[in-house]
């Protein structure tokens, strides 16, 4: 790992330079009502800077809520089927916080462990992750729970730190490096350097090697039933969530030709598991609530190693029933 300083009125020419070479930037963009969404931008003025988080996450750039796989002809002689992969493009994510790009980790085990997705693949590899450290936090933030933090560099290609006029330089992959050669005038070698005083204070709500031991034998809580009294089964809480991967394949078609498609799904709605027969083996919102906390603190663990949640408190957040994950998981998992 490399450390550098660039001072903070050289960021948009930093931004610049990425425009220039060809690269769609998405960063956090200030919507009405006060709420921040990644979308494509095209100049500095537009990035917001002040926030705690993004509405949603990053997540979409390397799994998208709707995907198209392929498009299909019917032919005299059969079928041309022509795969999407070739229009997938060479983007970089500006401003994400530590938790969204440590997720990245999460969602490559998931995709590429077995049987690699090769349209995951060559998303994320066409992918630059730029995060930035969180100088401030709010009561639904608990990465520091899930062995994160505010200055985590998991995931990133390159983590800036404000401090005063300056940031504080993290280049961790080749992808980062790649981003100081656009302007490398620009930066200043450094020693590395403590950023703890620059970084929010996150309350650490549980500890999480507790909480995977406990969770082994909470399947049959009885608890589960009053914690998901207020679910819903909307699903909002999964599809905010950086690391959730579930999806459905949809084939749109008029008969000679057609396109398949992947699209967002989430273990909390009805009809996740319903089989074509109409039984459902999670045949309550107890249990579709109780396989999404299972499956972030158990089952991810068991199959890839890794909890599946980074404590990014957006769950939380947008809940209309004001669920709370880690008061959830601390209810159910107690003594």
């Amino acid at each position: 790992m490399e450390t550098k300083l660039l001072q903070s009125n050289d960021l948009p020419t930093l931004f610049d330079n990425l425009q220039k070479s060809g690269k769609m930037i998405l960063a956090p963009v200030l919507k009405k009502g006060g709420k921040v969404f990644f979308e494509r931008v095209t100049s500095y003025d537009q990035v917001a800077s002040d926030f705690i988080q993004t509405q949603f996450s990053a997540k979409s750039v390397v799994f998208p809520k709707v995907e198209e796989l392929f498009t299909y002809k019917k032919t005299e002689t059969g079928y041309d089927v022509t795969e999407s992969l070739a229009s997938i493009p060479e983007t970089v994510v500006w401003g994400l916080r530590p938790c969204d790009s440590s997720a990245f980790d999460y969602i490559s085990e998931f995709f590429l462990k077995e049987n690699p997705d090769a349209y995951f693949a060559t998303r994320k590899e066409r992918c630059t992750l730029i995060a930035i450290s969180c100088p401030k936090a709010d009561d639904a933030c608990f990465c520091t729970s899930v062995d994160l933090g505010p200055g985590s560099t998991a995931g990133s290609d390159i983590l800036l730190t404000v401090m005063g006029n300056e940031l504080y330089v993290e280049v961790l992959t080749k992808k980062g490096n790649a981003v100081i050669e656009t302007a490398p005038s620009l930066f200043k070698d450094t020693t590395a350097k403590i950023k703890d005083e620059y970084l929010a204070k996150i309350t650490t709500r549980f500890s999480i090697d507790e909480i995977k031991e406990k969770i082994k034998n909470a399947y049959n809580n009885a608890e589960w039933k009053q914690e998901s009294m207020g679910c819903l089964g909307c699903g909002s809480c999964a599809f905010a969530c950086p690391t959730c991967t579930c999806f459905d394949i949809q084939d749109e078609s008029n008969g000679d030709e057609g396109s398949r498609k992947r699209c967002w799904d989430a273990c909390g709605l009805s009809l996740f598991t319903k089989h074509n027969s109409g039984h459902n083996p999670r045949k309550n919102q107890t249990e579709r609530r109780r396989q999404r906390l299972m499956h972030k603190f158990k089952y991810s663990v068991e199959n890839l190693g890794i909890v599946s949640c980074v404590g990014c408190g957006r769950c939380i957040r947008v809940c209309p029933a004001h669920l709370n994950i880690f008061e959830n998981i601390l209810t159910v998992t107690k003594d």
